[in-house]
């Protein structure tokens, strides 16, 4: 006899409370225990654990919680938690593996960043076999996070970047942009751009409590989207880091005589 499916709004509610609520995740699980292993599709494949979730916001407490009470450990939360000979051991048998993304396409050595100080020899040990020991020498990056919407959705999304968030007052913020535009198969896409003085100043935002806090309550408002439950209007998520190689400013006017 095959077990009955878990409902979507608790698993919704679940991983989304893992983000930055140990709480309400304590109280989901003893409601249903069947939630500790539950994956969440946020759309386009994007899958989370509760696990994921807080692996990729560096809640070490909530990580460490869930795999008290059975949760698999994986290679993303291994990172963040500063679980070197793990990280090692699983790299050393699969070394491609030091390219793959956890949920929203967040790297390896992201997840190893959010973890801090007790995360910082994982952090060098994949950056070490990312060919970025040189850190000093990093300069201007741009992040894209590019967000595909089911055709007239995009307003949803634009409307959260009308006024200026957080993440203008951290140092290293250049600026940001936020782009949108029809792609090849009808579907809107919003490509929020930021640019930063180098990739330090953006692992200082990343790794804040600001962002935590700004991550956790956008997947709150997910969770509590009755609608988005049956209908995501989301169909992928994805952050790419690009370093900036060239760059060129408007040449400056000259007069004819």
């Amino acid at each position: 006899m095959s077990a009955k499916p878990l409902d979507t709004e608790l698993v919704r509610a679940f991983v989304g409370a893992a983000h930055a609520d140990l709480p309400k995740v304590q109280q989901l699980l003893e409601q249903e225990p069947g939630l500790l292993h539950a994956s969440m599709n946020w759309g386009g494949g994007d899958w989370e654990t509760a696990l994921g979730a807080a692996s990729h916001v560096g809640r070490r407490d909530i990580a460490e919680w869930l795999l008290a009470r059975g949760a698999r450990m994986d290679l993303f939360a291994a990172a963040m938690l500063g679980e070197l000979e793990f990280v090692q051991a699983v790299l050393s048998k699969y070394p491609h593996l030091v390219h793959a993304t956890g949920p929203h396409q967040i790297s390896l050595l992201q997840h190893a960043l959010m973890g801090g100080e007790a995360a910082k020899e994982v952090a060098s040990y994949i950056r070490s076999l990312l060919g970025e020991e040189e850190k000093e020498e990093s300069g201007m990056i741009v992040v894209e996070n590019k967000i595909e919407v089911r055709a007239g959705y995009a307003d949803a999304v634009l409307e959260r970047f009308k006024t200026p968030k957080t993440v203008h007052t951290f140092p290293g913020f250049v600026r940001m942009d936020v782009l949108h535009a029809i792609n090849a198969d009808g579907n809107e896409e919003v490509r929020v751009c930021t640019t930063w003085e180098n990739e330090e100043a953006f692992e200082g935002w990343a790794s804040s409590d600001a962002f935590r806090r700004a991550h956790a309550r956008r997947k709150e408002e997910a969770a509590s989207d009755k609608e988005g439950a049956e209908h995501n209007p989301i169909i992928g998520n994805k952050m790419t880091i690009y370093r900036v190689a060239a760059s060129h400013l408007p040449a400056a006017k000259t007069s004819i005589m």
